[in-house]
């Protein structure tokens, strides 16, 4: 059986976005721009900055919760202290 792992990149990243509004006059397309509060499907990206955070890999599938583990070191089990209720 194939083992597979999934590695997640996390990156901070500024962008522009450009759009193009048409109306019948000036005042009307610049209505629509203004009117706009996201970008539309049809506006083009650029990226201007990008960080990089982190990156983690995880196993996925079968053996992502077992795996090869003992019995003894399958988790935590909690242990009534003296002095708990």
């Amino acid at each position: 059986m194939v083992k597979q792992v999934q590695k997640d990149f996390f990156y901070e990243m500024a962008a522009k976005f450009s759009e193009i509004f048409e109306g019948d006059t000036i005042p009307k397309a610049t209505e629509k721009a203004h009117l706009q509060n996201r970008p539309g499907k049809d506006a083009k990206v650029t990226i201007t900055d990008q960080r990089f955070i982190k990156s983690n890999i995880k196993t996925i599938g079968e053996e992502q919760y077992g795996g090869n583990r003992t019995e003894k070191d399958k988790g935590s089990r909690s242990q009534k202290t003296k002095g708990s209720g």
